[in-house]
């Protein structure tokens, strides 16, 4: 399988910010049901972050994955939100 690596981001946790670099299957977004795909990483310091990438590859918003649970909403809840803001 052809990995892809995504532009390089800032980590939304870390507060020295941090680049995150990804490297993800070309399938993952070609084969996708529905864009921006849903995708997961983790920063070098372990922070779990979800990804938002368009049929581009680019990523188009970065969100700390535990972001959904201190705020009172579930990642789906999220997701619709940030749907709503295109």
């Amino acid at each position: 399988m052809t990995k892809k690596a995504l532009t390089p981001f800032t980590c939304p946790v870390c507060k020295n910010g941090t680049l995150v670099r990804v490297e993800i299957e070309e399938k993952v977004i070609k084969e996708a049901t529905r864009l921006p795909a849903v995708v997961l990483a983790k920063c070098s310091s372990s922070h779990p972050l979800v990804l938002f990438v368009d049929g581009n590859f680019q990523v188009r918003d970065v969100e700390a994955a535990t972001e959904a649970d201190e705020k009172g909403k579930d990642a789906i809840a999220n997701t619709v939100d940030w749907f709503g803001s295109l």
